[in-house]
């Protein structure tokens, strides 16, 4: 358990996503979206930079964990109906699977 403290941010935001699905306020939701752009650029910046590969190799945080944050965040975002968000949401979690899978192709290859 000691990847908990690896992955404070993530459950900060789960926490954060959970308040704007019950109360819809415009300050959270900028706040998501900032967050939320700053996770696309770090996840685009990734197949970009070798140093961010190398980092990002070294979390404990297993990948089960980052499943389940992105698919209740992304349930809860469809709760609130901000589609945007939602796919903003699925594009993140979709750029977090494919660099697993294609380490994994070149394992096998």
């Amino acid at each position: 358990m000691k990847w908990i403290k690896d992955a404070i941010l993530d459950l900060l935001i789960l926490v954060v996503i959970v308040a704007y699905a019950i109360t819809s306020n415009d300050i959270i939701e900028i706040i998501i979206w900032v967050y939320t752009s700053l996770l696309i650029i770090s996840k685009v910046s990734y197949f970009f930079f070798d140093f961010l590969q190398s980092k990002a190799s070294k979390t404990k945080v297993p990948d089960w964990f980052y499943h389940g944050t992105y698919l209740l965040s992304i349930i809860l975002l469809i709760t609130t109906k901000n589609y945007p968000l939602v796919i903003a949401w699925v594009v993140i979690w979709v750029l977090s699977v494919v660099p697993k899978l294609v380490k994994t192709k070149k394992k096998s290859s």
